[in-house]
């Protein structure tokens, strides 16, 4: 070890740290972007350089006489971390970041190498990563050429372990700790389980889930009392509707006010838009004439239609700009957030509400 050169290569990179802190915060804002450019949502993402004196140490433990730069042993000058949802996200930021930058697969943990059945922990994925010809020929970039960084992914299970193991990881006699080690295997092995677990959960949410902003506007309350009168039929809804061609082009006007994407439906499409409607209408017990008539009112009045709509489009916006919204549809729309209380403890399934909301987002594959 040659402790003259430990402490040259050390005040070298005290004196490039400003450069080092630079580069940290520029890597996490890329890694940002691309990683949110694919809909790929960020629970935490930090970076940062490494601290001179942790420098000292990883030299005094890697220094390699035969290194010409002295610090290119040190993979971790910069470290950018990631924390996501699910395992099935990581793999997704792996496929990005190995399409936009050079990977050191030597110095890399990639999720595939976590396979090993004998592995200890719960560990994250890693990856020494440097920028890419086409990138480090940038002008902007060029000062970060031959500067590697690190790349954690992690899941939020797996930012617990991270966190909590070492606190564990205390020096006991050899008997006491392989029963640790045991206890942490195992406990490593339910966070796994559990990762899997609520990824499970998610799909199975997203199979079910319908078109409905997570905080409802309350129902517009009724000031007016509605006189006996027996529930329609689906041809007497139809024909109350189709009174007046103004009644379906002011909802489909209203639907692109708020912002939804141009639609026009065959008159077949629509027809079946309007037998989704009837349905939730009747699921949502508006079982007369009369309190549709004071249910679209109610919209009307200070453009209250048009803002929840807004609402939705916005809560949903993502999604939105390939939805299929037709006047039909804007209603049946209106009809799930302002009566979302009702119909959450209904089996939206079987009432056939679940299939007009898939409809509409175009997860029928139907035109």
């Amino acid at each position: 070890m040659d402790r003259n050169r430990i402490d040259e290569l050390s005040i070298n990179y005290v004196e490039k740290l400003s450069l080092y802190e630079e580069y940290s915060s520029r890597i996490r804002n890329l890694v940002e972007d691309l990683v949110e450019r694919d809909d790929i949502e960020v629970c935490g993402i930090e970076g940062w350089a490494k601290a001179p004196a942790e420098v000292v140490k990883s030299l005094n433990a890697h220094y390699a006489a035969d290194d010409p730069d002295g610090l290119g042993s040190i993979s971790d000058l910069v470290t950018v971390r990631v924390l996501l949802r699910f395992p099935e996200d990581v793999q997704k930021v792996e496929d990005i970041i190995c399409s936009e930058f050079n990977v050191d697969f030597n110095r890399s943990i990639t999720s595939g190498g976590l396979e090993d059945p004998f592995r200890f922990g719960y560990p994250a994925v890693l990856y020494t990563l440097a920028l890419s010809e086409n990138r480090s020929s940038l002008r902007e970039w060029q000062k970060y050429k031959e500067l590697p960084f690190r790349l954690e992914l992690r899941t939020v299970l797996q930012e617990a372990w991270a966190t909590i193991s070492p606190r564990v990881n205390m020096s006991v006699d050899s008997i006491s700790e392989k029963k640790f080690k045991r206890k942490l295997v195992r406990l490593a092995a339910l966070l796994e389980e559990a990762d899997e677990g609520f990824l499970s959960l998610w799909e199975e949410v997203k199979d079910v889930s319908v078109l409905v902003p997570p905080t409802s506007e309350p129902e517009i309350a009724r000031n007016v009392s509605v006189a006996a009168e027996r529930t329609y039929t689906e041809d007497e809804l139809y024909a109350f509707f189709n009174e007046s061609d103004s009644t379906l082009n002011k909802w489909s006007s209203t639907a692109i006010k708020a912002g939804f994407p141009i639609f026009v439906p065959s008159p077949n499409y629509l027809r079946e838009s309007f037998q989704y409607l009837f349905k939730i209408f009747r699921a949502s017990g508006v079982d007369t004439i009369s309190e549709v008539r004071k249910f679209l009112t109610d919209l009307e009045e200070e453009d209250r239609g048009t803002m929840q709509l807004k609402t939705i489009r916005s809560t949903f916006e993502k999604e939105s700009g390939t939805w299929r919204v037709d006047a039909f549809s804007a209603i049946f729309l209106l009809v799930l957030n302002a009566k979302w209380d009702i119909l959450k403890g209904k089996d939206l399934v079987d009432l056939g509400v679940k299939k007009g909301s898939d409809r509409i987002n175009g997860m029928d594959n139907g035109l």
